[in-house]
């Protein structure tokens, strides 16, 4: 009994089932990406070994929650967060085994009862013309090892089982050569307009038009074309004239009338402007599938052996394929690997799709559907779109996506009799986390006494209203002609639709150009606003200006600009050929790119790629395609033009006055150039502003939102507070540790500083954020770009948390804060604000990404923590230091503090995922590469969390190790996912980026501090 309990029932056992879990589940992701979700699902997520874990811990929770007594009054918020994953687990059996998900297309002006499941099921049909005969099996087939079927069916009493044989991955369908087969011609007949194969088998004969086709038969028309077998060959003989060319050689010539003539493949057949030529002529075969050529997309196939009557025969099923027909034992079967269809009691009605796209844009912004659920006599109107959903019956209909054509919906449909169990958990687990924060009894409550009593008190600095201020230099360059600030001001605030239908002033567009082809927010001492707006009104000055930022040197070669130069013109792009005619220099090197996937493409691709783009949108500049400031009148989209797009476009007096209004404005800016007297160009552009005014009020930006998006690109807060973070960070650790090291120096003022710069930069960023939020009309973390600002924001508001507690939290966070941000701005990532997909749009997205994205802050923390702490471990001497010791103290009891409020916040954050995605698209679980990395992270911290039950691991040093390396889980979840798998939530699946080097220096780094740390363990206390 004590082997069985050390094995299932301990919480050792717990924490080993807790990472056997962790590490399955990442494999299974990693399985998906190499291979396919199918594998991934047969080998893992589907099998039944993965389910039996989730049941150990289980049973291991309900054995644990009875041995540590948490039936006690003063426990109950852990019983109940215990209780709830309990909950969960029963909710998520009962899903999984009774529940189902499906999909529904209806076109318009029609209805639909039917569904067609996810899943894929193995069939087997048999009917005698009274009879029908089905058995099916939902079954997940691995693309290596592990598949293995045998279903059986009763016909007359007598047993017909299909077994599984083998796997064939992207097949195609074929006539395989076998001693038990027939045999097989195959024929495409084709005419100027349509192609048709014909299969034909030995006595076969068909007719076309007033000719006979024979096969092994007599022809049955007096004009006939007959073939046959004879001596082990394909013979033909006809009595028409009927001419033939040789693909090898091209060479032509005609079939002798009357005789017996070899019947040669390779060869096109024409008679009376029908071609026709063999595709399969077989002696005997079997219809079978090949793995197709690797260039040729096919279908999965599997092997079974289908056995009725004494006879059995191997058939080949494609994956969605129609059902394959065969014959055995004298019964006919169709055996099939595809959804299946299921009937609803009532039918759905659609009367109209609706898909409604951002102002000028093809991008979607929302769609829906307007049906009417129909159930005998009983009709009901309804509207379904995103996070709209229709309940009808223990059905959930959500708005999944649409046809091609527009003219049809494509719903998702699920039947989950295990929802309620599951949101109950959900509730349970975020009360019962709740109320451990507060409960005096908590583990949370009392390091945090713990932390009083040595005199450092927790406070939390909570989003106080201040603006730090950032300069931005004005100036003006070179000898293109200068136009005042004044001028550019005025012109800063108008509107310009973007091509992704945001709305935004001309100050935005500016500085998102200036950024692409630059890389900078200013040119030489000229704003982004007076680059943009002289680009076009003087766009032949600026063809010759350096301004594209380069940095490949084999294309800086190709361009022909020195090695040392960082930026290449318009011009520097073109050039003449050996024929002295001007061409582009990299139109060769771009197509090569373009044709290679994304996994292929090198560097100097990519680099290639990157310059066309910035070439493209410079000349788009010139041109004035990117100045889309005119509301087109009465657009059932709001599309707004550009200058050329305007004159392109309209018509009338539309027309003429548009023509007459942009003419009047470039006019006066060439003009005041010249003359220095910009007042025509102010009333100019003031003339653009009340058109817009007039005919775009729709879409118009109100005048307070614009100027708080000037406010916002002028300061740069993010960017700014880059050094900020860094400086005050590295300062305040300095601090800290000269204080550690020499107790009696007294450095009060330089700490105060240090900490009030870390405050007010963190109180900037918080308003950064509001204002961010306020522009883009969505919560701040929509994007790579966003999401890491966020997270910075998160780190540095633990870090302010624990700031009185303990120093050096402020410092790491700060630190960590300041890097992260640093990274947001790096190249690979774009700042630029956009409007957001339709699945997007949920204020379960604010809140869950809020939450998980804020866990990862108190979690960076802990990491940072456990750093700090082996370090002091690592500089211990030979006699015990106080002061060293004292810290170590203190940061492992905020470090523990930290991770359970990280983990609570990343617990209950995936799981409100869960719950905006079952209210989105009705899947509130399906072990996207995403979501199961958040579970690994949850794992893994549920592990180190409770490390401190199992005697030899509960110590300060192995917690430290522990937490400082758990936090690999954290960023597998955030970056590794979104470069290195496949899913819904990946950023670059399929695109090889390689791990950057820091990344393997950082791993030997914290290895070899842990080593470092572990002379000196004999310092280490339990938690």
């Amino acid at each position: 009994m004590g082997i069985i309990h050390k094995l299932f029932f301990s919480m050792g056992s717990a924490i080993v089932f807790f990472l056997i879990f962790a590490f399955a589940s990442g494999a299974a992701t990693i399985i998906e990406s190499v291979y396919n979700t199918q594998t991934a699902w047969a080998l893992v997520y589907g099998a039944g070994w993965f389910a039996l874990i989730q049941l150990i811990l289980g049973v291991n929770l309900v054995y644990n929650i009875y041995e540590y007594r948490l039936f006690n009054l003063k426990k109950l918020p852990a019983l109940i967060f215990h209780l709830s994953f309990l909950f969960i687990l029963v909710g998520a059996g009962i899903t999984r085994y009774f529940g189902f998900e499906g999909h529904m297309n209806i076109r318009e002006n029609d209805r639909s009862n039917e569904i067609s499941t996810m899943q894929s099921y193995i069939q087997m049909i048999s009917s005698d013309g009274n009879n029908t005969y089905t058995v099916s099996e939902p079954k997940y087939i691995s693309s290596t090892i592990g598949n293995d079927f045998n279903l059986r069916l009763n016909i007359y009493d007598k047993l017909a089982t299909l077994k599984y044989k083998d796997f064939i991955p992207n097949a195609t369908p074929a006539w395989i050569d076998s001693p038990n087969g027939e045999a097989v011609l195959e024929l495409l007949f084709s005419d100027e307009s349509n192609s048709e194969s014909v299969t034909m088998k030995l006595g076969d004969k068909f007719e076309v038009g007033d000719m006979s086709f024979s096969f092994g038969a007599e022809p049955t028309k007096s004009k006939y074309i007959q073939i046959y077998i004879k001596d082990s060959k394909f013979y033909i003989k006809t009595n028409q004239d009927i001419s033939y060319m040789v693909m090898s050689d091209m060479s032509k010539g005609e079939l002798p009338k009357d005789k017996e003539v070899e019947f040669a493949g390779l060869r096109l057949y024409s008679i009376g402007g029908v071609n026709f030529a063999p595709r399969t002529m077989k002696i005997s075969a079997i219809k079978g599938v090949k793995q197709a050529d690797k260039n040729v997309v096919g279908a999965d196939s599997i092997v079974a052996t289908l056995s009725y009557n004494n006879d059995s025969k191997d058939v080949a099923i494609l994956s969605n394929y129609p059902p394959e027909a065969v014959e055995v034992g004298g019964q006919k079967f169709y055996v099939a690997w595809s959804p299946m269809a299921i009937t609803l009691p009532f039918s759905i009605y659609l009367k109209d799709f609706d898909l409604a796209r951002y102002p000028g844009s093809n991008s979607p912004m929302s769609y829906s559907s307007d049906v009417v659920v129909e159930d005998g006599e009983f009709k009901m109107d309804y509207r379904i779109y995103m996070n709209n959903v229709l309940d009808y019956k223990g059905y959930r209909f959500f708005q999944s996506s649409y046809d091609s054509d527009e003219g049809g919906t494509v719903l998702s449909v699920n039947s989950d009799p295990g929802k309620w169990p599951t949101y109950f958990g959900y509730f349970l687990l975020t009360l019962g986390l709740l109320l451990n924060v507060f409960n005096p009894n908590s583990r949370f409550r009392k390091l945090a006494k713990a932390v009083n009593d040595a005199n450092t008190k927790a406070a939390c600095a909570i989003l106080v209203a201040g603006m730090a201020i950032f300069g931005a230099s004005k100036g003006y360059a070179f000898s293109i002609p200068q136009i005042p600030q004044s001028h550019i001001d005025n012109v800063s605030t108008l509107i310009i639709q973007g091509s992704d239908g945001r709305m935004k002033p001309f100050d935005t567009m500016a500085h998102e150009i200036l950024n692409k082809i630059y890389r900078s927010d200013k040119f030489q001492s000229m704003s982004a606003n007076a680059v943009f707006l002289s680009m076009m009104a003087n766009s032949e000055s600026w063809r010759s200006v350096p301004i594209i930022k380069i940095s490949d040197d084999e294309l800086k070669k190709i361009l022909g600009i020195p090695k040392s130069q960082k930026y290449a013109s318009f011009d520097d792009f073109f050039g003449p050929n050996q024929d002295g005619q001007i061409e582009y220099k990299l139109i060769k090197y771009t197509e090569l790119a373009n044709r290679k996937s994304p996994a292929t493409r090198g560097l100097f691709d990519k680099d290639v790629i990157k310059a066309d783009e910035k070439l493209n949108i410079l000349y788009m500049v010139f041109i004035g395609e990117m100045f889309r400031v005119i509301p087109k009148q009465d657009d059932y989209n709001n599309t707004w033009l550009s200058p050329g797009g305007a004159l392109m476009e309209l018509s009338g007096e539309e027309a003429s006055n548009v023509a007459i209004m942009l003419q009047r404005y470039f006019t006066s800016v060439l003009e005041a150039q010249e003359s220095n007297d910009w007042s025509k160009a102010d009333e100019a552009i003031e003339a653009i502003k009340d058109y817009q005014a007039k005919y775009g009020a729709s879409v118009m930006l109100d005048s307070n939102r614009v100027n708080l998006e000037l406010i916002f690109n002028k300061y740069k807060i993010f960017q700014n507070l880059t050094p900020v973070y860094l400086l005050a960070g590295f300062v305040l650790l300095a601090v800290v540790f000269i204080k550690m090291l020499r107790p009696k120096i007294r450095i009060n003022l330089i700490f105060k500083i240090a900490y009030w710069v870390n405050i007010l930069a963190f109180i900037a960023h918080t308003i950064g954020m509001g204002l961010r939020w306020y522009i883009a009309g969505h919560a701040p973390w929509s994007d790579g770009y966003e999401s890491l600002v966020f997270i910075a924001w998160c780190l540095a508001f633990s870090g302010t948390m624990f700031a009185r507690s303990s120093a050096i939290s402020l410092a790491l966070t700060s630190i960590l804060a300041g890097v992260t941000l640093f990274v947001a701005h790096l190249s690979w990532l774009d700042p630029q604000i956009t409007n957001l997909v339709p699945v997007l749009k949920s204020y379960w997205l604010t809140i869950h990404v809020s939450v998980i994205t804020a866990s990862y802050g108190f979690l960076g923390l802990c990491s940072l923590l456990g750093l700090f702490t082996l370090i002091l471990f690592a500089i211990q001497g030979k006699s015990e230091n106080k002061e060293l010791t004292r810290n170590i103290v203190e940061a492992t009891r905020i470090n523990e503090m930290a991770m359970i409020l990280g983990l609570s916040l990343l617990v209950v954050g995936n799981f409100l995922g869960g719950v905006w995605a079952n209210e989105s698209w009705g899947r509130y679980w399906g072990w996207d590469s995403k979501e199961t990395w958040a579970l690994v992270s949850i794992l893994v911290y549920a592990a180190v969390v409770h490390m401190r039950f199992i005697p030899k691991l509960n110590s300060q040093y192995a917690f430290a190790v522990a937490s400082m390396f758990a936090y690999s889980a954290i960023i597998m979840t955030y970056f590794g996912v979104n470069f290195y798998l496949v899913g819904m939530h990946s950023y670059a699946a399929g695109d090889a980026v390689p791990v950057p080097n820091f990344v393997w220096i950082g791993v030997l780094v914290m290895i070899i501090i842990s080593l470092l740390a572990y002379r000196n363990r004999k310092y280490s206390t339990r938690l």
